[in-house]
């Protein structure tokens, strides 16, 4: 359990779920960069999400125009996403990426407007899910940038 003395009432403690949940959106981005030649639309579009999300949930999930910007950036990522999922290089690759996207899906809508569920499965299901189905096409996709 995070001390309270590190967190204020208008600051979510670095030790809060949904602060340090955003590790797991790191990965994919590591991976996305590693690669000759580098996934550079996702490596840029997760760094954004992950920095705005951060600075969101640090807020505590204050909507204002930070928020405006966070939500947005998410639900790109999210499209982003399902175009990979798509195009995925295999038919596993293809299944994995479907349960996640619907594992997301399905997290945002039951908590979107419940906020004891939101408390409880966003973290998990917004950035921990996210996380691995990202990593998943960091590791695995072609870039849609060269797609077009």
């Amino acid at each position: 359990m995070c001390p309270p003395a590190r967190a204020s009432a208008s600051t979510r403690a670095w030790c809060d779920p949904q602060v340090f949940s955003h590790l797991a959106l790191l990965p994919a981005i590591a991976i996305a960069a590693a690669r000759v030649p580098p996934l550079l639309e996702l490596v840029v579009l997760q760094s954004v999400v992950c920095v705005l999300s951060l600075l969101w949930h640090r807020s505590r999930e204050r909507e204002c125009g930070l928020a405006k910007l966070e939500h947005v950036a998410a639900h790109a990522l999210f499209a982003y996403g399902v175009v990979q999922t798509w195009f995925a290089p295999n038919l596993l690759a293809f299944l994995f990426d479907v349960a996640c996207a619907g594992a997301t899906l399905a997290t945002y809508a039951a908590t979107y407007s419940s906020p004891e569920r939101w408390e409880a499965w966003h973290a998990l299901g917004m950035h921990v899910v996210p996380g691995l189905w990202s990593a998943s096409i960091a590791a695995a996709n072609a870039s849609l940038l060269g797609r077009m």
